[in-house]
């Protein structure tokens, strides 16, 4: 979508008044407006991806409220945490097709955010909708389509697209191919291929210190293809790929060292996704959506300093089937959907026998079925109650080992339009996740530690012991919000204000537990498990505020989270630290060009467990930005953007990170649309 906007459509937009109030299209299972949902949530754009530039989705969520991004400055292994909660806590989605890899310390955000057009956060459990894994929240990634680019009439068009970024001299090249096809009997086809390929070098971290072995080199691809035989229904068929090649620690989170190898990972991601969808304008009992998908990541790896390959295989199979009936003042939505995740691993122990993790063959079944109801009581009120059920099994086909479990999830949220200003809403959310197969079922060595003579002369390993006891972890998430609409306060204006305050009970935390703190002493075997060792207690809010005046944006945002144990009451690790950020910017030539800064502060994290010593610091990180995008005249077509981020090449290292993050670092890029 064109940032640049003419006088009259410009005059037209702000007459609609619908920038500070978008439409959630699929982290909620139902369309619906931010302003009017119950939950607390947070959309990116197209045009705010185009700004950052992001090389990982995760790098695009960095600006919202109570949402960090984990795992250190290599954006192929970066994550996302919601309230304090990451890794197979928060659930991720492409166009409502689940994401479900997950194996030891690799990444699993692989989708190149130069192929979509928005990212939607949903900060809260909503295991109600979207079964196990969502107890911190919802990352739904909705792709491109060829209707996203066309305009009115328009039946072919594409682009081509150049980046830049000094801060690991990583170049990126993109573009897109898309068309439009309407046939008198058959209806109408719509096509898309959009690609990139990028290649960097190691990157630096604050004060000019380089990263060593954090350089990457990928490439990725959409092919999207739509059928629509009549207005009332639509057949798409889309599939897509991400190859990375690096060369980085096996734990990409930390440098290597004498337990962290150096490893040549190549890892392949693909998709294939069928989406039918039905919704007869006479019919108000049918409102049909099937979504059939197959995800496949594979991992190759090379331990160049211990001469050993590695394999793993994660592939998920799955379907979603649900319908929406309107009945006088209620609108039901209800569905079944189900999954199978399979992981086998091969994992090479020359040189190191009975010092390696054992091979893994196992698979993770999900059946589940839900059905929510919006119900509007009147005018001013209305209340969306949902609940879900899930069985789930894990099976280890190497160990002839089983379990299985089942789970319900309730939520209710009911939504007060006190007047045309001031829309307040409270609601409740039980939510759980699954154990994982790698979780229930390792078995063989974790690591080893050589001999240190006068210390440890014999060296030592830890060996993993299952757990097939290991339960569920469960959510209880209570919450409210206060969502504020303002237009016309001092004319061409309109304000936006969100407050979100929410305390999230999460018991049977699953942690991996290293045994015996007396290492090395006959007798004592070490061993590592995963454990059901926590009651957790999150609590916290956020607030965003926005507010435009003709063509000046201002946007200003604040979130916390405190974590706790319930049981002893100490300080939970993992919480990030408190963070304020705020964005500026002006529109001038009505619209064509942009500037904008973007101030980032971060406090001291002092809310530490009992036995840590030292705190985290708190810093400062401070960004500009430029867009320009004529909509007409000789360089119509053009979009530049550039950009500046950590203009003070602050050295600073989140909360619980190991690593310190990247320095400065000025972006540029170029597309041209025909």
């Amino acid at each position: 979508m064109a940032m640049a906007l003419s006088s009259s459509v410009y005059a037209e937009q702000v007459q609609q008044v619908t920038e500070f109030d978008e439409v959630l299209v699929s982290a909620t299972r139902v369309s619906e407006k931010v302003s009017e949902t119950s939950r607390s949530v947070a959309v990116i754009s197209e045009e705010q991806l185009q700004e950052q530039q992001p090389a990982s989705v995760a790098q695009a969520l960095k600006n919202v409220a109570n949402v960090n991004v984990s795992n250190g400055p290599r954006a192929s292994s970066q994550g996302v945490e919601i309230r304090g909660l990451g890794g197979q806590r928060v659930l991720q989605t492409i166009d409502g097709a689940r994401q479900n890899t997950s194996s030891g310390h690799r990444g699993t955000y692989f989708m190149d955010p130069e192929l979509l057009s928005s990212v939607e956060v949903v900060r809260g459990p909503a295991s109600s909708l979207w079964g196990s894994g969502a107890i911190g929240g919802v990352v739904a990634q909705n792709t491109k389509s060829a209707q996203d680019f066309l305009e009115e009439e328009d039946t072919f068009g594409g682009y081509i697209k150049q980046g830049f970024e000094t801060n690991g001299d990583r170049a990126k090249t993109s573009g897109a191919i898309y068309g439009l096809a309407d046939t008198a009997d058959a209806g109408s086809v719509d096509w898309l291929l959009n690609g990139s390929y990028y290649d960097s070098n190691n990157i630096k971290v604050g004060n000019d210190q380089t990263l060593e072995n954090s350089a990457s080199e990928g490439t990725s691809g959409l092919a999207k293809f739509g059928w629509q035989p009549t207005n009332d229904q639509r057949l798409q068929l889309s599939t897509r790929f991400s190859k990375i090649d690096e060369l980085v620690p096996s734990n990409p989170t930390t440098d290597v060292g004498s337990s962290v190898p150096l490893v040549k990972r190549k890892t392949n991601d693909q998709n294939v996704t069928l989406d039918y969808s039905l919704n007869p304008t006479d019919n108000h009992y049918l409102d049909l959506n099937a979504t059939f998908y197959w995800n496949g990541t594979d991992y190759d790896e090379d331990r160049v300093t211990k001469n050993q390959v590695d394999s793993t295989e994660y592939d998920t199979l799955g379907f979603s089937i649900n319908n929406s009936s309107k009945f006088a003042n209620t609108v039901l939505t209800y569905g079944v959907d189900g999954y199978k995740d399979s992981i086998k691993t091969v994992r090479d122990d020359s040189g190191q026998t009975g010092q390696r993790p054992n091979d893994i063959d196992g698979e993770t079944t999900v059946w589940g079925a839900f059905t929510r109801a919006d119900i509007s009581l009147s005018e001013n009120w209305s209340v969306d109650a949902a609940v879900r059920y899930d069985a789930f099994t894990n099976e280890s086909n190497n160990l002839n080992a089983q379990s299985d479990d089942n789970a319900f999830s309730p939520s209710i949220g009911l939504v007060w339009t006190t007047t045309e200003w001031l829309t307040l809403s409270a609601r409740f959310d039980q939510a759980f996740r699954a154990p994982s197969i790698e979780e229930m079922y390792s078995t063989g060595t974790h690591y080893c530690i050589p001999p240190i003579p006068g210390f440890l002369p014999g060296g030592l390993c830890n060996t993993f012991e299952i757990n097939p006891d290991l339960q569920a972890e469960k959510a209880q998430n209570k919450e409210i919000k206060a969502d504020l609409r303002f237009t016309e306060l001092a004319g061409d204006d309109e304000l936006a204000m969100t407050l979100s305050v929410f305390r999230n009970d999460v018991d049977d935390f699953i942690e991996q537990s290293v045994s015996n703190p007396l290492m090395g002493i006959p007798g004592f075997e070490q061993t590592t498990s995963w454990d059901n060792v926590d009651e957790a207690k999150l609590t916290g809010f956020e607030f965003t505020t926005r507010y435009r005046y003709e063509q000046t944006r201002v946007t200003l945002n604040y979130g916390q989270t405190e974590g706790k144990d319930k049981t002893e009451g100490d300080y939970l690790t993992k919480v990030p630290a408190k963070k304020l950020g705020f964005d500026l910017s002006q529109a001038i030539m009505e619209g064509d060009m942009k500037f904008g800064t973007r101030f980032t502060y971060v406090a001291e994290q002092d809310q530490l467990p009992s036995d840590y010593t030292e705190s985290y610091d708190s810093y400062k990180l401070w960004d500009l930005y430029v867009a320009w995008e004529p909509a007409m005249g000789t360089f119509e077509g053009l979009r530049v953007d550039f950009a500046v981020e950590n203009i003070g090449d602050e050295q600073y290292q989140q909360a619980w990170q190991t690593l310190y993050e990247q320095g400065r670092n000025y972006k540029l890029s170029a597309r041209y649309s025909f």
